[in-house]
């Protein structure tokens, strides 16, 4: 009982930080404002983190819970490999999975990880576990299918690889139509070289 009190104390810290480094950016997320928006003292706080940087890492792994709920459930209700393989390129290449996360929160956390080892460990777990993911839906669909030729953990790394950079590339000059095209010539290559069709 205990322990689930503090699981839920801590997750109320997170999305307290969450909350004030998407209004105002990391510099404002003190002890102070933390507690301030908790309505609590802010050395109660430290009960549950021993320091800022535990929280940043709790944080992260917050960001990729709600990533993931862009899709897990919905997952669940596909009855094939195939099925499950399409609404994953089409939810991840269109960015709808990043859109989960506030960008300046995401993207304020992974400045730190050039700063911080600890920081960066927590980015690679979670770019670990979405390549094993997608590693694991293309081993699905093969195997589904029987066809061969494909390298999982290549391919992971491509998806991955293109989604950050297009995503980059919508922060710095918005929703452009070049971008939109991109997007969707990209998942035409993807979806043919794969044998898919986008229904």
């Amino acid at each position: 009982m205990g322990r689930i009190k503090t699981e839920t104390k801590k997750l109320e810290i997170v999305k307290s930080i969450y909350r004030i480094i998407s209004r105002k950016g990391l510099e404002a997320a003190t002890l102070k404002a933390i507690g301030k928006e908790m309505n609590v003292a802010p050395s109660l706080l430290m009960h549950y983190f021993k320091n800022k940087e535990e929280m940043i890492i709790a944080l992260v792994d917050y960001m990729v819970s709600q990533m993931e709920r862009a899709y897990i459930n919905e997952m669940k209700k596909f009855r094939t490999a195939k099925e499950r393989l399409v609404f994953y390129l089409n939810r991840t290449l269109d960015l709808n999975v990043a859109s989960n996360v506030d960008d300046r929160v995401f993207y304020t956390c992974f400045y730190l990880t050039m700063q911080n080892e600890r920081i960066r460990e927590s980015f690679i777990k979670m770019y670990d576990h979405d390549e094993k993911m997608i590693s694991q839906l293309l081993l699905d669909y093969m195997k589904e299918t029987e066809i061969s030729g494909f390298d999982p953990k290549s391919f992971a790394i491509q998806i991955t690889a293109f989604v950050e950079g297009f995503y980059y590339y919508k922060m710095i000059y918005g929703e452009s139509e070049e971008l939109k095209k991109s997007i969707s010539r990209l998942k035409k290559t993807v979806f043919k070289e794969l044998g898919l069709r986008n229904e």
